[in-house]
């Protein structure tokens, strides 16, 4: 091993940090991706009359408070076992 030749693992740190810094905006995409095509069909149905859009924010507060109720409950956040 001589002091000036660069190894093979010396560029490896250089290059697990440049892949490690792709997943997260892989991630990140990958989740709007999949929540846009499963919002759309909500939104254009919320738009045909004033009746949907009520209903369809309502549908979304309810089950906004049950998915934090039902977290409450699991993970004993509030710290009441």
């Amino acid at each position: 091993m001589l002091a000036g030749k660069p190894q093979p693992w010396d560029d490896a740190m250089g290059n697990l940090l440049a892949t490690l810094t792709k997943y997260p905006r892989f991630l990140v995409g990958f989740v709007l991706g999949i929540l846009i095509s499963a919002v759309k069909p909500f939104l254009a149905w919320g738009r045909r009359s004033p009746v949907a859009a009520v209903a369809l924010i309502g549908a979304v507060i309810s089950g906004s408070i049950c998915l934090v109720q039902i977290l409450d409950a699991m993970l004993v956040v509030s710290g009441e076992a």
